[in-house]
């Protein structure tokens, strides 16, 4: 009978590979359990906890001998120093399918600290590093708590200049008092000198001047650095909005000298936007009439810093309004800011306010800046038979602003706090009070004025953040007139109402977002804003007094465009359908 030698060939390697397969199965060993003995310490389920082989998984001699140093390990971690395994086995069953270990441990005795010995230390006194370290004496030796205790200690060398300070477990000895064994830790501490920087090299400012950017950062060449200063520096730079990014400085050895290295990409800097619109004839008007914004910043003049914005408004047909600002950062080279503005609306046709301000703002710290403010303000009647008369007047007055800002990032803070509080008294003159001999009105009269505003920021989690803000006005007057009062309504105080839409003498109202971050600059957010105004009542004309208590909420989106931070909203105010809503929008400045 012939027989085909491949199908001879084929079925012995299939014998083969079955053979290989019985003798692999063979092979594998389950762990039934594992007994441990002379353990009081820990338990034995603790004790399999700290182990990789567990009931159920393949035995590894190699393995379990890992294992049992591991164990080990933990019980020295805990103060059991002298701790040892006097044996360990393995029982295995009649085909060595199945294993079950065995670890007889001897602990010793727990051994405390008794001594922490500090060497090395100039800066700061052994007790008061002690004091600041979890590690005491009495307790257990832990190596992660030590290591926590080293940090924090060159985090204190750092934060005085310090920046190359190092501090190192030297030695853990053993030794007895009175009978007692105990452990001495030995920490060595190496200071080394405060880092001074010889020089400041700046990189990627095509436009922004070195000294500048130098001048915000409150470092000159010939001081110290610390890891706090290097923080500070790139968050600095960050509110400064000159820049589309800033790396974390660097500290380079170069030679024999050190230097700072600061790494920059500039942003836009300039902005400008328009809108407008356009309002058919009514049935009794012949012609129709446009409305709109026009925005205009620029916030790094010749990259120095300085500013420029010019904004005009045209709200209806007989409403308008023209806005000029200008910053002069750093006053002669010293932390000193002055801007000037310059303000005209012209209102209904009933009068023309014009406004100069003179604001000078000191920088006494990184984060606090106290401001003198002198305004002059005209007013002009523009309508003199109307029914509510409007004076001739003119105010001077000055004032004084606190403002203390600790946020992160100016653009999308995540955490920080802005607070600002302001109050100003003038003297208010009325010019024309012989046009009105029935009118018993003061010529000369006092109008003060205080605001508070807090902006509280905090984040929940990865790229939310949530707006807590806080925000109150009050003036007070024998008299006041339309062009004296707060207006309440809009993008910057309540969302859901017009512009402007409430005058009040006293206001207050609390807008409440959650923020997510699209990019570092942009955001959506979801909002609620509730406020009360208040009009005090006009006894010469027979007014009372008018007052509410308001509410909006909507949706927001904040983002980057090659013109600069765009933001739109909408938002219903209270008792608006879905349809009743008001979009706000614009162009975000800073100035």
């Amino acid at each position: 009978m012939f027989i085909n030698s491949r199908k001879i060939f084929l079925f012995f390697i299939m014998m083969f590979l079955h053979s290989q397969a019985i003798i692999y199965a063979q092979n594998i060993t389950k762990i039934t359990g594992i007994n441990y003995t002379g353990n009081t310490h820990f338990s034995g389920r603790e004790l399999t906890g700290f182990i990789n082989s567990k009931e159920g998984t393949v035995y590894s001699p190699q393995q379990f001998e890992l294992d049992q140093k591991n164990i080990i390990r933990i019980y020295q971690e805990n103060g059991y120093m002298n701790c040892r395994i006097t044996s360990s086995g393995a029982e295995f069953n009649f085909d060595s399918s199945a294993v079950t270990l065995s670890v007889n441990i001897d602990e010793g005795k727990q051994v405390l600290i008794g001594e922490i010995v500090l060497s090395g230390n100039k800066l700061y006194t052994s007790a008061y590093l002690k004091e600041q370290m979890e590690t005491k004496t009495g307790e257990v030796l832990n190596a992660l708590q030590i290591g926590r205790d080293m940090s924090d200690i060159v985090g204190l060398y750092e934060s005085k200049g310090y920046t190359f300070a190092s501090v190192t477990v030297e030695e853990i000895e053993q030794y007895f008092d009175g009978g007692t064994e105990k452990l001495r830790l030995k920490i060595k501490i190496d200071e080394n000198d405060q880092v001074k920087i010889d020089n400041i090299v700046v990189e990627g400012n095509t436009e922004t001047k070195k000294e500048a950017i130098v001048r915000e950062i409150s470092l000159r060449e010939g001081n110290t650095i610390s890891r706090e200063n290097l923080l500070d520096i790139k968050r600095r730079l960050e509110n400064l909005g000159y820049f589309e990014r800033v790396e974390q400085p660097k500290i380079i050895k170069y030679k024999n000298s050190t230097v700072l290295l600061i790494k920059v990409k500039e942003g836009n800097t300039n902005t400008f936007d328009g809108i407008l619109g356009y309002v058919p004839p009514s049935p009794d008007e012949d012609r129709g009439y446009f409305t709109g914004l026009i925005n205009l910043s620029i916030r790094n003049l010749f990259g120095t810093g300085r500013k420029v914005e010019a904004r005009f408004k045209k709200e209806i047909k007989t409403t308008q309004e023209l806005e000029l600002r200008y910053l002069e950062p750093w006053l002669l080279g010293y932390p000193l800011n002055v801007s000037f503005d310059f303000l005209q609306r012209i209102e209904d046709s009933s009068y023309i306010k014009r406004k100069l301000s003179l604001k000078s703002d000191a920088l006494i710290s990184k984060r606090v800046t106290i401001s003198a403010i002198f305004d002059f303000e005209r007013v002009i009647p523009t309508v003199t038979n109307s029914l509510f008369t409007l004076f001739d007047s003119r105010l001077l007055s000055a004032g004084i602003e606190i403002r203390y800002d600790s946020r992160d990032y100016v653009y999308n803070p995540f955490s920080g706090l802005l607070y600002k509080t302001g109050y100003s008294a003038g003297q208010k003159k009325i010019y024309n009070t012989s046009q009105y001999p029935n009118i018993d009105i003061q010529r000369d009269f006092t109008v003060q004025k205080g605001n508070v505003d807090l902006d509280f920021y905090y984040s929940f989690f990865k790229r939310q953040s949530s707006l807590v803000g806080l925000h109150g006005i009050e003036i007070r007057s024998p008299r006041l007139e339309t062009s004296d009062l707060f207006r309440l309504g809009g993008n910057n105080t309540l969302r859901g109402y017009r512009e402007g839409q409430f005058l009040a003498s006293r206001a207050a109202w609390c807008n409440v977002e959650i923020r997510y971050s699209l990019t570092r600059r942009s955001y959506a957010a979801a909002f609620y804003d509730f406020g009360y105004y208040l009009k005090p009542e006009d006894d010469l004309y027979n007014i009372p007094a008018q007052e509410g208590f308001l509410y909006g909420y909507g949706l927001g989106i904040r983002i980057e465009t090659a013109l600069g931070m765009f933001g739109v909203s909408y938002a219903l105010g209270r008792g608006d359908s879905i349809l009743e809503g008001k979009i706000h929008f614009g162009l975000i400045n800073d100035f």
